[in-house]
């Protein structure tokens, strides 16, 4: 019996050396499995988990150390490795639309002083804390992970192993979706934004008509309460700014694998 798995191994080896290259990596970057929250030995787990699981779906037809040789077979992994970052830059663009949103509204708001250092997130304020973790909730809540799910599946039927080649059209759609990070970041906070720059303008007329108060003193402290203020009746449109931006990241990994299968082609 032992034999017998022994040569199962070894026939689907291949097969199961790419999956695990392009799983793995992909679940190295994704923002919330590679977070410390998870422990690495559970990370690995469930990238050989899925790996095993797929590789009954994935054909890789002629590809082995005798016939590609080991130079070229280890290109292949390194193109599989290519892929799975891929995906892993788009999730990460999304992630970093939250976080630049929640870093300039915490700037205004004057919480920067409150900054904190996260082992998870690096660098954070506590508002981009809290929309990290929204954000988080909301994508396992609006089921966005059966899509990367999906997509990761489909990317193994349309990207087959050994079938990659690099193209213009892939840096372009990269190019065009970093732009994303200041565009959609700007437009979610831009609501509290607008209401922060309205009391700061008041604040200045009452230090020019007003000279006696200590505008810094007051200031501070009404920056804080109006932010928290307008951002706590606004959090329906936060969340639902967050919904589009799940869509949003769904329709962008299909293109990328639109993108793919082309230069593959």
């Amino acid at each position: 019996m032992s034999e017998g798995l022994f040569l199962y191994l070894w026939k689907v080896f291949p097969s199961l050396l790419f999956v695990f290259a392009r799983i793995s990596v992909f679940f190295i970057a994704f923002p919330f499995v590679s977070s410390p929250f998870l422990p690495v030995r559970i990370r690995v787990f469930l990238s050989l988990a899925l790996s095993f699981y797929l590789v009954s779906f994935v054909h890789v037809s002629g590809i082995t150390l005798d016939s590609v040789g080991l130079l070229e077979f280890f290109l292949i992994v390194l193109r599989e490795v290519l892929i799975g970052l891929s995906f892993a830059l788009v999730a990460q663009i999304f992630f970093a639309i939250v976080i630049y949103a929640a870093d300039v509204l915490s700037y205004l708001m004057g919480l920067t002083v409150v900054n904190l250092f996260d082992p998870t997130f690096g660098m954070v304020s506590v508002v981009g804390r809290f929309f990290v973790f929204l954000f988080y909730l909301l994508f396992f809540e609006t089921d966005a992970y059966k899509v990367f799910l999906a997509t990761l599946v489909e990317s193994f039927r349309l990207i087959p192993p050994g079938d990659f080649s690099i193209s213009q059209s892939i840096f372009d759609f990269f190019l065009r979706e970093t732009s994303l990070i200041f565009s959609f970041g700007f437009k979610m906070a831009f609501p509290f934004l607008f209401v922060l720059f309205v009391a700061n303008l008041i604040l200045a007329l009452v230090n020019r008509l007003i000279p006696q108060i200590n505008v810094f003193i007051v200031g501070l402290p009404m920056q804080i309460f109006v932010g928290l203020l307008f951002l706590s009746l606004g959090f329906s449109a936060v969340i639902y700014f967050m919904v589009e931006l799940l869509n949003r990241y769904g329709e962008d990994l299909v293109e990328l694998l639109k993108v793919f299968g082309a230069g593959g082609g």
